[in-house]
């Protein structure tokens, strides 16, 4: 089931209260990081601004994702034989390919895609240049994020990397013009009457970004365990009796 378009990405829809439980596909910074990730912005005036609350995105429509799981085995022949033997080398958990639509069809839809395409952006990107050495952040790996759908025995805060994201501007829908207080520049005369129209209560637009009203993502990700929860936390006894939530 996809959520209705135009509904706030923070909504109450796929909430279970009684079971403790979000079956709501996201892709969320993990809750020590965000204060990093998203620094001291201001929901209204920065374009990642929409999403701190949720700490990633909440996909607005149900997503189509392909698994495949696989075991490595190393395989050794005899002559004359007419089977080989087959020995388990290690198991590789699946890598997730994320298809999603979006659609725009408001100022506050858009400005929540502006914010997924910025949050994509920078989760690909590692710290570098002469600003990371005077914070102090420089040699920063992109970061780990975390992949929940379908509640605790889908996908259950899955620690993940991004590693490719794709997606095509097409050109057979509309876009729109979106007003937003990071956009500067000068605007022409219909920009400047659009965004004296779009700019909300304290909002000081100076020029308008635009969106294609339809665009589908994909969003491959891969699981990222760290070597001590490996260690400390799987139990494969447990996994077999539905309890290790949150391995894949």
């Amino acid at each position: 089931m996809a959520e209705q378009p135009g509904k706030a990405a923070n909504s109450k829809a796929g909430i279970n209260p009684k079971l403790d439980m979000d079956w709501r596909a996201r892709l969320q910074v993990m809750r020590a990081n965000v204060n990093e990730f998203f620094g001291d912005i201001d929901p209204e005036t920065n374009i990642m601004g929409p999403l701190k609350l949720d700490r990633g995105i909440m996909f607005h429509y149900q997503p189509s994702i392909f698994i495949a799981y696989s075991a490595t085995y190393d395989t050794a022949t005899f002559q004359g034989s007419n089977y080989p033997l087959h020995t388990y080398m290690s198991s590789m958990p699946p890598t997730l390919p994320i298809q999603v639509p979006y659609t725009v069809t408001n100022q506050e839809e858009g400005r929540y895609l502006l914010a997924m395409l910025q949050f994509l952006k920078v989760s690909t990107k590692a710290q570098f240049g002469e600003s990371a050495v005077r914070s102090g952040k420089f040699g920063r790996p992109p970061p780990v994020l975390e992949f929940s759908y379908l509640g605790p025995h889908g996908y259950d805060r899955v620690p993940v990397i991004v590693n490719d994201v794709n997606y095509i501007m097409p050109n057979n829908v509309d876009y729109t013009p979106i007003a937003h207080p990071t956009v500067k520049g000068t605007t022409n005369e219909f920009q400047s009457a659009f965004v004296d129209s779009a700019s909300g209560p304290g909002q000081s637009a100076q020029g308008v970004t635009y969106v294609p009203n339809d665009l589908e993502f994909t969003i491959t990700v891969m699981p990222q365990y760290s070597p001590r929860r490996v260690r400390r936390r799987f139990n494969l006894d447990q996994m077999r009796q539905g309890k290790n939530i949150g391995f894949i």
